[in-house]
Protein backbone atom coordinates (compact mmCIF):
# COMPACT_ATOMS: atom_id res chain seq x y z
CA UNK A 1 0.00 0.00 0.00
CA UNK A 2 1.46 3.24 -1.17
CA UNK A 3 1.92 6.16 1.91
CA UNK A 4 -0.21 8.64 1.90
CA UNK A 5 1.31 12.08 -0.02
CA UNK A 6 2.57 14.49 2.76
CA UNK A 7 1.71 18.51 2.00
CA UNK A 8 3.55 21.07 3.37
CA UNK A 9 1.89 24.03 5.46
CA UNK A 10 3.38 26.28 2.60
CA UNK A 11 1.18 23.63 -0.20
CA UNK A 12 -2.16 23.89 2.25
CA UNK A 13 -1.76 27.56 2.95
CA UNK A 14 -1.13 28.30 -1.40
CA UNK A 15 -4.56 25.83 -2.27
CA UNK A 16 -6.51 27.63 0.71
CA UNK A 17 -5.45 31.16 -0.49
CA UNK A 18 -6.93 30.07 -3.52
CA UNK A 19 -10.14 28.66 -2.28
CA UNK A 20 -10.55 32.17 -0.03
CA UNK A 21 -9.78 33.96 -3.01
CA UNK A 22 -11.94 32.68 -5.17
CA UNK A 23 -14.88 31.83 -3.16
CA UNK A 24 -14.83 34.38 -0.39
CA UNK A 25 -14.44 33.68 3.29
CA UNK A 26 -17.28 31.55 3.55
CA UNK A 27 -16.11 28.86 1.80
CA UNK A 28 -16.33 25.58 3.71
CA UNK A 29 -13.19 23.86 5.34
CA UNK A 30 -14.56 20.88 3.56
CA UNK A 31 -13.99 22.47 0.36
CA UNK A 32 -10.18 23.31 1.41
CA UNK A 33 -9.26 20.34 2.71
CA UNK A 34 -10.82 18.30 -0.76
CA UNK A 35 -8.76 20.31 -3.08
CA UNK A 36 -5.76 19.69 -0.80
CA UNK A 37 -6.51 16.18 -0.35
CA UNK A 38 -6.39 15.94 3.24
CA UNK A 39 -9.80 15.03 5.50
CA UNK A 40 -10.89 17.78 6.93
CA UNK A 41 -9.95 16.01 10.47
CA UNK A 42 -6.15 16.14 9.20
CA UNK A 43 -6.53 19.90 7.93
CA UNK A 44 -7.59 21.05 11.55
CA UNK A 45 -4.94 18.60 13.05
CA UNK A 46 -2.07 21.37 11.16
CA UNK A 47 -4.59 24.60 11.39
CA UNK A 48 -6.39 24.60 14.70
CA UNK A 49 -9.68 26.72 13.12
CA UNK A 50 -10.61 28.01 10.47
CA UNK A 51 -9.73 31.27 11.76
CA UNK A 52 -6.53 30.19 12.50
CA UNK A 53 -6.33 28.99 8.42
CA UNK A 54 -7.67 31.88 7.13
CA UNK A 55 -5.12 34.23 8.89
CA UNK A 56 -2.37 31.91 8.01
CA UNK A 57 -3.18 32.11 4.25
CA UNK A 58 -4.11 35.80 4.06
CA UNK A 59 -2.05 37.37 6.26
CA UNK A 60 1.08 39.18 4.47
CA UNK A 61 4.68 38.09 6.07
CA UNK A 62 5.95 39.98 8.46
CA UNK A 63 8.83 41.70 6.59
CA UNK A 64 7.50 42.36 3.10
CA UNK A 65 9.47 40.87 0.25
CA UNK A 66 11.05 44.49 -1.11
CA UNK A 67 12.12 45.70 2.66
CA UNK A 68 15.90 44.45 1.65
CA UNK A 69 15.77 46.28 -1.86
CA UNK A 70 14.88 49.55 0.12
CA UNK A 71 17.59 48.82 2.99
CA UNK A 72 20.35 48.25 0.52
CA UNK A 73 19.69 51.44 -0.82
CA UNK A 74 20.35 54.45 -2.37
CA UNK A 75 22.91 52.73 -4.15
CA UNK A 76 24.97 55.01 -6.67
CA UNK A 77 22.48 53.95 -9.60
CA UNK A 78 20.18 56.88 -11.01
CA UNK A 79 17.72 57.74 -8.16
CA UNK A 80 15.02 56.79 -11.07
CA UNK A 81 16.06 53.69 -12.41
CA UNK A 82 16.17 52.51 -8.52
CA UNK A 83 12.46 53.34 -7.33
CA UNK A 84 11.45 51.97 -10.35
CA UNK A 85 12.88 48.62 -9.27
CA UNK A 86 11.34 49.01 -6.02
CA UNK A 87 7.64 50.25 -7.09
CA UNK A 88 7.91 47.32 -9.49
CA UNK A 89 8.75 44.59 -6.33
CA UNK A 90 6.03 46.91 -4.04
CA UNK A 91 3.44 47.08 -6.99
CA UNK A 92 3.63 43.37 -7.21
CA UNK A 93 3.21 42.75 -3.56
CA UNK A 94 0.32 45.14 -3.40
CA UNK A 95 -1.36 43.59 -6.37
CA UNK A 96 -0.92 39.72 -4.27
CA UNK A 97 -1.87 40.99 -0.58
CA UNK A 98 -5.00 43.85 -1.63
CA UNK A 99 -7.72 40.96 -2.37
CA UNK A 100 -6.24 38.97 0.97
CA UNK A 101 -6.93 41.81 3.16
CA UNK A 102 -9.91 42.37 1.59
CA UNK A 103 -10.64 38.79 2.11
CA UNK A 104 -9.92 38.92 5.75
CA UNK A 105 -11.89 42.49 6.06
CA UNK A 106 -14.92 40.81 4.70
CA UNK A 107 -14.72 37.78 6.79
CA UNK A 108 -14.90 40.03 9.84
CA UNK A 109 -11.43 40.80 11.40
CA UNK A 110 -10.65 44.11 12.36
CA UNK A 111 -6.99 45.75 12.12
CA UNK A 112 -6.22 44.86 15.37
CA UNK A 113 -6.75 41.09 14.48
CA UNK A 114 -4.65 41.16 11.71
CA UNK A 115 -1.86 42.66 13.58
CA UNK A 116 -1.87 40.88 16.57
CA UNK A 117 0.83 38.50 15.81
CA UNK A 118 3.31 40.84 13.99
CA UNK A 119 5.97 43.55 16.30
CA UNK A 120 5.15 45.76 13.74
CA UNK A 121 2.84 45.43 11.08
CA UNK A 122 3.85 44.97 7.74
CA UNK A 123 3.04 48.60 6.60
CA UNK A 124 4.26 50.19 8.62
CA UNK A 125 7.54 48.42 8.87
CA UNK A 126 7.75 49.00 4.61
CA UNK A 127 6.81 52.93 5.60
CA UNK A 128 9.64 52.42 8.04
CA UNK A 129 12.06 51.24 5.26
CA UNK A 130 10.86 53.51 2.62
CA UNK A 131 11.57 56.28 4.59
CA UNK A 132 14.64 55.40 5.37
CA UNK A 133 15.96 54.60 1.85
CA UNK A 134 14.72 58.78 1.38
CA UNK A 135 16.43 60.22 4.71
CA UNK A 136 19.14 58.43 2.82
CA UNK A 137 18.87 59.86 -0.76
CA UNK A 138 18.43 63.05 1.62
CA UNK A 139 21.55 62.67 3.65
CA UNK A 140 23.75 62.29 0.54
CA UNK A 141 22.19 64.97 -1.51
CA UNK A 142 20.40 63.42 -4.52
CA UNK A 143 16.69 64.22 -3.25
CA UNK A 144 15.37 67.85 -1.81
CA UNK A 145 15.13 68.48 1.52
CA UNK A 146 12.07 67.26 1.99
CA UNK A 147 10.65 65.35 5.28
CA UNK A 148 11.45 61.69 3.76
CA UNK A 149 8.37 60.19 5.59
CA UNK A 150 6.06 62.36 3.70
CA UNK A 151 7.63 61.40 0.52
CA UNK A 152 7.69 57.65 1.35
CA UNK A 153 4.16 57.93 2.15
CA UNK A 154 2.98 59.23 -1.39
CA UNK A 155 5.62 56.92 -3.04
CA UNK A 156 4.23 53.67 -1.55
CA UNK A 157 0.14 55.69 -1.59
CA UNK A 158 0.60 55.79 -5.70
CA UNK A 159 1.36 52.05 -5.43
CA UNK A 160 -1.24 50.97 -3.16
CA UNK A 161 -4.02 52.71 -4.77
CA UNK A 162 -3.77 51.59 -7.93
CA UNK A 163 -3.22 48.25 -6.62
CA UNK A 164 -6.74 48.41 -5.12
CA UNK A 165 -8.54 50.06 -7.23
CA UNK A 166 -7.43 47.17 -9.83
CA UNK A 167 -8.70 44.81 -7.49
CA UNK A 168 -11.88 46.63 -7.34
CA UNK A 169 -12.39 46.52 -11.12
CA UNK A 170 -10.80 49.81 -12.48
CA UNK A 171 -9.84 49.02 -16.46
CA UNK A 172 -6.33 49.46 -15.87
CA UNK A 173 -3.80 47.17 -18.15
CA UNK A 174 -2.26 43.98 -16.38
CA UNK A 175 1.23 45.37 -16.79
CA UNK A 176 1.90 47.93 -14.64
CA UNK A 177 5.19 49.24 -16.33
CA UNK A 178 3.87 52.30 -17.77
CA UNK A 179 2.19 53.27 -14.96
CA UNK A 180 5.36 52.50 -12.67
CA UNK A 181 7.63 54.51 -14.99
CA UNK A 182 5.35 57.80 -15.48
CA UNK A 183 4.52 57.63 -11.53
CA UNK A 184 8.52 57.59 -11.27
CA UNK A 185 8.84 60.48 -13.67
CA UNK A 186 6.83 62.81 -11.70
CA UNK A 187 7.95 61.61 -8.68
CA UNK A 188 11.74 62.04 -9.59
CA UNK A 189 10.76 65.25 -11.34
CA UNK A 190 9.78 66.59 -8.34
CA UNK A 191 11.81 65.34 -5.70
CA UNK A 192 15.33 65.31 -7.29
CA UNK A 193 18.30 67.48 -6.11
CA UNK A 194 19.20 70.44 -9.50
CA UNK A 195 22.97 69.69 -10.14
Amino acid sequence: MARPRQFSDHEILEIARACFLEQGPGVSTTVIAERVGLSQAALFKRFKTKKDLMMAALLPPAVPPFVDLMEAGPTEGPIADQLVAIAHSVFSFFQEIVPCVATLHASGFDKDDLFASYDIPPPIRTNIAMTRWFVKACEQGRVRQVPPVDLATAFLGTLHVRAFMKHVGAPFPDDPSDYIRNVVDVFVNGVEEAR
